[in-house]
This record gives C-alpha cells, structure tokens and sequence, in this order.
C-alpha cells in the first residue's frame, strides 16, 4: 500500500463514484448512537465523515494517508488532517471511530499494528471491512488494492487475539461488520470483580438473619414524603448545611454505611439506615443504637450487626440477584414446615442502588441523594475515613467528555446505575430521583438527559 498509488487512484473520477463510508453511516449511527467526539480512519472522499456530522450533530475529525482524497466540495466542511495509520495517533481519544473500507487495503504485516492504532485513537470502534478481492485495481493500476482478503472469522479471531472486545457484529455479503472496544467497560469490570467476603459466610449469615425471626420489609402504599439519602461520597461534605438544617426542620434522612455516623456526628438522628456488607467488622455501622432509628439490612449483612437492634427497630430484605437467597429461604421453610412470603429487591451490589431500590418498595416517589458520587474527588474516595476501601488502583474513566479518577468498584456501581434506573426505578410512575453534586453518577443522569434532549 503507497500514497503514491492511492493518490493515482484518487485522480479517476470512476473510483470516487462509490463511497462506503456514506453508504454505512447509517448502520454506524444506528448501532454505536454516538456523541462527542468522532473520528473517520481512512475517510476517502469526506462524504462519509460528513453525513456521519449531519446526522450525530458531532464533531468529525476525518484521517487520510492520501492528500487529495477528499472531494473538492467538501475538503472545506470537515475537519481533514492527512495521516498514515500505520503510525500512532497522537490527538485526543475520540469517543467514537468508524473505519470502513480500509483494512482490506492494508498488507497482511500491518493488520494489527493498524487496529491498534486505531483503537487506542476511539473508544468505540466501527468497522466494515470488504471480504472479497477489488476489481478496480487491477483494471486500472494493474495490481490489486485489497491486499487482505479474508473471511469475517478471520478478522474477528485477529480482533479477539489482540484484546479488542466485540460488543456487535455481523456477517453480510462481502463485507464484515464489527463493533467493539480495546477499552474496559463497566461489564468488564463486572465480570471480573468478586465478593469480598467467602459464600460460606454469606449463606451463614443469612441463616441466621432468618431464624433471628426479623421481620421482612414489604410493599406499602405510595406516599408523598420527600427523603434524603446520604451516601459516603466525597461531596457530601459540600452539603452538610443543608442537610443538617433539613434535619433540623423534621426531614427525614436515610442513610447508609458511614454516613450513619457522619449524620449523627451533626447532631442529626437518621430515620432509617441501610447496611448490605456482609463482613462481621461493619457492624460498627449501626454504633451506637438510637431508638427512633428502623435498620433495614440485607439479609446477607454480618449476622454481628443484625443482634445488635431491637427487633422492634430492625428489617430485613432480600436480593433478588442471587439463587443463594431463594436456596437460604426454601431450607429454612422446609426446616419448619412453613411458608414464609418475601419480597426480592434487587439494585446491584452496592448499598445505595439497592437502598433506593428498597426506599421504592416502601412507597417513597421523591427521594434527594447526597454524595453518590461513584469517583474520587480530589484524593478522596469517602467524605469520611474508611480504610477498607483505601486502594492504589486508580483507573481514568471518560464519560460524556468528562474524565473521572475511580477504583474497581465505584466503575461496577457507575455501570449498573442506568439498569437500575432504566429498568427499575423509571418504569415507577411518578417516581423522582434527584443526584446531587458534580460526581460520576450525577454527570451519567446529566449527560442522559442532555442525549435525550437531542434525541439520542
């Protein structure tokens, strides 16, 4: 493959005539939805990069090794910089990259150098790549373009050999379509991330929460109270005026972990506190006992915590994302004969999704949350101390344009917050959350919102 040759080809008005970046800019659109920033590797004409604009209303910044490769007409409506892609890409990561019609035209020894130019350049990748041999080199330049022709299990087995995630793809007629990243996302994260307690100690745990005789929380009727929710994220420091004069005037306020302590420190007493850990050294978390107080734990939550409450003062719900739970139930109701009726909640693994989650259950619709913010602020990861979660891996995550500094678990929190809105607490009627602060978790509800103003 040489500039020289493809600057020729440039020169024949035939070869201009079909553009494949503008015939599968609607399959891109369609597939990533993107925003932001974009970037068409190995544009040709521009008249794919251009559509590509008009469409997502984006910024497209257009790449190719080939000086005159753009149509007249169009050189001057995007942005075009002249780039061999078997070099690094020193600019900015795009949000997105669409590259179609290119690889092929790459020789066998620079496939993958080329792929991972390109997507360490994108976060999110589109790629259509032409499967079968060209007609017109040969016709007219007497040697082939399409140096790598090869089948879509090909390029899909060089795409996971590399490392590159395959979120889409498809087969079609002489042309291979992918979709993908060689950026970790939540799911990743997700998939890799463990319990940090042994399942022995959870099921333990939750045998002896039920037999504790420790009534269940279940549906109530709809009502109008509005509530705080005080999560441990740095910028619940931001608000503590506010928050202690809402407590002052007779508001309710909910807690959870820590910030039971924090609250209490202000000389506010919290309505009710959450607790989902399962580890035996959280039961500080309900220190000292205060009689107005209910304690809603998770029935996996250290067994320590549970025996410290009055049982007219504590409650217990039920995840509904693990079998353990049902497994836990069945034994106990076999045990004794009984039936015993319960209600799962689910929310995702850390206590504020699942307290919201919980707080909906019992008929709450306005629900205010403080310092969820699901990223470190400044150095902090916690308004307060909390050593457990001290750690030295930190991972940059970009959202919306934005970038947050985040350990392992607030990325998993951040990745299921949507499905908890999207799929639990949106379909209530009349239900509203709001996020207070300028965290990961307020930016994904800001940005969502801003998406669907533009109709994304």
């Amino acid at each position: 493959m040489s500039q020289e040759l493809y600057e020729k080809m440039w020169t024949h008005d035939d070869y201009r005539k079909v553009a494949p970046g503008e015939s599968y800019a609607y399959r891109f659109v369609e597939w990533a939805k993107p925003h932001g920033s974009i970037t068409d590797f190995g544009c040709g004409t521009g008249r794919g990069a251009l559509l590509i604009a008009a469409l997502t209303n984006s910024t497209v910044t257009a790449l190719d090794f080939a000086s005159n490769s753009v149509d007249r007409n169009i050189r001057q409506l995007i942005n075009f910089r002249q780039h061999d892609l078997r070099q690094p890409i020193m600019e900015e990561v795009a949000d997105f990259g669409y590259c179609t019609d290119v690889l092929e035209h790459i020789a066998p020894e620079d496939v993958e150098k080329v792929l991972g130019n390109i997507f360490v350049a994108a976060r999110r990748v589109f790629l259509a790549i032409s499967t079968v041999p060209d007609h017109f080199g040969p016709a007219v330049a007497g040697e082939p373009l399409h140096l790598t022709v090869q089948p879509h299990s090909w390029w899909k087995e060089k795409l996971e050999r590399i490392g590159i995630r395959i979120d889409k793809e498809q087969e079609a007629e002489g042309v291979a379509f992918f979709y993908g990243s060689l950026y970790a996302n939540g799911a990743d994260y997700m998939a890799k991330s463990g319990l940090n307690v042994e399942m022995d100690r959870i099921r333990e745990n939750i045998k002896k929460n039920l037999e504790s005789e420790v009534k269940d929380i279940c549906p109530h009727e709809v009502q109008d109270t509005h509530i705080m929710l005080l999560a441990g994220g740095p910028s619940l420091n931001d608000h503590e005026a506010e928050i202690i004069e809402f407590g002052k005037n007779g508001g309710l306020i909910v807690t959870v972990n820590g910030t039971y302590k924090w609250l209490l420190d202000r000389g506010i007493n919290p309505a009710a506190q959450f607790m989902v850990d399962a580890r035996e050294f959280n039961a500080r978390f309900v220190e000292p006992v205060i009689p107005s107080c209910k304690y809603l734990f998770s029935s996996q939550v250290a067994h320590e915590a549970v025996a410290k409450i009055p049982k007219d003062q504590a409650f217990l719900f039920h995840s509904g994302e693990t079998e353990l739970v049902k497994e836990c139930f069945d034994e106990y109701c076999k045990d004794r004969g009984i039936q015993r009726e319960w209600y799962p909640v689910w929310g995702g693994t850390t206590v504020v999704g699942r307290s919201l989650v919980a707080l909906a259950m019992l008929g709450f619709r306005k629900i205010e949350v403080f310092g969820w913010d699901s990223c470190i602020v400044g150095d902090d990861h916690h308004a307060y101390e909390q050593k457990e979660n001290d750690s030295s891996h930190i991972v940059e995550v970009t959202m919306g344009g934005r970038k947050f500094k985040c350990h392992p678990w607030m990325i998993v929190q951040a990745h299921e917050f949507p499905k908890i809105i999207n799929f639990i607490l949106g379909p209530i009627p009349n239900f509203q959350l709001s996020v207070r602060g300028d965290g990961l978790i307020a930016h994904i509800l800001n940005h969502a919102a801003a998406l669907a103003g533009k109709g994304i």
